[in-house]
């Protein structure tokens, strides 16, 4: 069932990343009270490995954003943004769509932080190559006619522009 809000127009790059800066900011925030819970309980215990808080950094992030997709479309900063998550037909989107849009969008992330590492480790050469590999997908998304990124297409799902809502009505003393 389509949203009735709902408009055609493709959600361009700028509403995309705008979108992805606040949720960063969030997912940061739920990280830090992850750490400090792990601080926490390492005071008792001990501290534990690197890869134990890395997959539990990864796995809050997964909880995070298919929490939000899954129930509204919407993470906040989609909210922020007037953006929701549609899945094929317009319909929600099932739990295994939301973890696959979700780990795609990891492995690009993984990606630009590897373009990063040879740069500092092989110089700009690889570095560049990696980027430019890294634009030519961001450029071939922008000439879909929905605009659909890897992330969207692998998983079936589209961003949409939402009609902006209309902000609570406050009452006048």
């Amino acid at each position: 069932m389509a949203d009735p809000t709902a408009s055609g127009d493709p959600v361009g790059l700028l509403r995309r990343f705008a979108a992805m800066f606040y949720d960063g900011l969030l997912v940061l925030a739920v990280w830090l009270v992850l750490g400090l819970s792990f601080l926490a309980i390492g005071t008792l215990t001990g501290p534990p490995p690197v890869p134990v808080l890395l997959a539990a950094q990864l796995v809050a992030a997964w909880a995070f954003f298919t929490w939000f997709w899954t129930r509204t479309g919407q993470t906040l900063g989609m909210q922020a943004w007037n953006v929701q998550l549609h899945g094929e037909h317009g319909g929600r989107v099932h739990l295994w769509k939301a973890t696959l849009r979700y780990l795609v969008a990891l492995a690009q992330w993984l990606l630009l932080l590897f373009a990063v590492h040879l740069a500092r480790e092989y110089g700009a050469v690889a570095s560049i190559t990696v980027t430019a590999l890294l634009l030519i997908g961001i450029g071939l998304s922008q000439l879909h006619p929905r605009r659909l990124m890897l992330h969207d297409w692998l998983s079936g799902t589209t961003l949409v522009r939402i009609a902006r809502q209309a902000p609570p009505h406050t009452r006048q003393r």
